[in-house]
């Protein structure tokens, strides 16, 4: 599948690499060393902190701040070892051993693990500290129950502070200077998009015309439309067009689908998903109520990377709706960071 991104970078340091999310609008994706930013269209950043791969009980510390000047940074870091609790004691976080402060802790998910909470008090005393440190370490007594790498980190919040046209004034992260918080341009608005309306999905084909066969073999596809994981599936835009989903690559966990349009004269296109050129899209579904054509990618199969893309169909085209992407392979198991965002009306 062939992506265009053209404002959307990635240098990606990671086990397996991780396609680009479809988000042709999105302001920055970046990595450096142990650390990973993810800025959306409405200048909200997500900045990601890893233990390093040499260390033991390895964290996750994920921070952060939407657009706005006056938005704070909000900090939790994640320890998703069972095995390493907190014991009933609250979370101490020291910088290369120097106790830092002592934090609230709530549980992860009910398969073990805790989050460390800061309040936003403790956000700025605790990236201070941690500036030209090398470990963030979090202790339950005198017990190491997680670490964070801080290579990268400075880096990686001065990029974000960029990212967010906060370089220079009170509000940055790093980049600090004395332009008072209204230097900090409003974030863009909302983009809005309008779904065309619901069809309804009655006198559907149940085999693909001999038009949507062809362009499945110009996409060199390596299975057909009898593969026996997925069948095609027909949905109806409208009175005039049906979009077929047909199954084109399989693998471990990642399958993908060719999106075709056809119209009432027979003639068949690739589905116009907008930031993709070749009708492919992977472990998806079309949901004919909301009009909403969802992608899901993994860089490998614990998920703890990839991208997801959302579209909605607007009558002409799928235009972009959501994107989120992880472009780093290393334990993140959550919601991924979102890279585009536009309202759906």
């Amino acid at each position: 599948m062939k992506i265009e991104i053209p404002a959307l970078g990635l240098a990606v340091l990671a086990l397996v690499p991780v396609a680009a999310p479809v988000a042709a609008r999105a302001d920055g994706v970046e990595s450096f060393k142990d650390w990973t930013v993810v800025c959306d269209n409405l200048r909200a950043c997500t900045v990601v902190g890893f233990g390093s791969e040499e260390g033991e009980l390895p964290a996750v510390l994920r921070l952060t701040r939407a657009g706005a000047a006056g938005a704070p940074a909000k900090v939790e870091i994640d320890q998703s070892d069972g095995e390493a609790g907190l014991g009933g004691k609250p979370p101490v976080l020291a910088v290369d051993g120097k106790v830092v402060l002592t934090a609230r802790s709530k549980p992860l998910s009910e398969a073990g693990g805790f989050t460390v909470v800061l309040d936003d008090a403790q956000v700025g005393p605790l990236l201070g500290a941690a500036r030209n440190g090398a470990v963030l370490t979090i202790r339950a007594g005198d017990k190491t129950v997680g670490q964070v790498s801080l290579a990268g980190m400075v880096a990686a919040l001065r990029y974000a502070d960029d990212q967010q046209k906060r370089v220079g004034t009170v509000t940055a992260m790093v980049a600090k200077g004395a332009t008072p918080a209204s230097g900090v341009p409003a974030p863009p608005p909302v983009p809005v998009l309008r779904a065309a309306p619901a069809a309804a999905q009655t006198g559907l084909p149940s085999k693909p015309p001999a038009p949507v066969q062809a362009l499945l073999r110009k996409a060199e596809c390596d299975v057909g439309p009898d593969w026996e994981s997925q069948k095609p599936q027909a949905y109806r835009l409208s009175a005039d067009q049906v979009l077929w989903q047909v199954p084109c690559s399989g693998g471990a966990y990642n399958f993908d689908s060719l999106f075709v349009v056809v119209d009432k004269a027979g003639k068949a296109v690739l589905a116009p998903l907008e930031g993709v050129d070749d009708g492919l899209a992977t472990n998806a579904d079309y949901d004919p109520k909301t009009r909403v054509l969802s992608s899901y990618s993994k860089g490998r199969g614990v998920g703890d990377c990839g991208n997801s893309t959302a579209w909605v169909w607007s009558g002409e085209v799928f235009a972009l709706s959501e994107a989120t992407v992880m472009p780093v392979c290393r334990g993140y198991g959550y919601d991924w960071p979102t890279a585009f965002h536009a309202e759906v009306r």
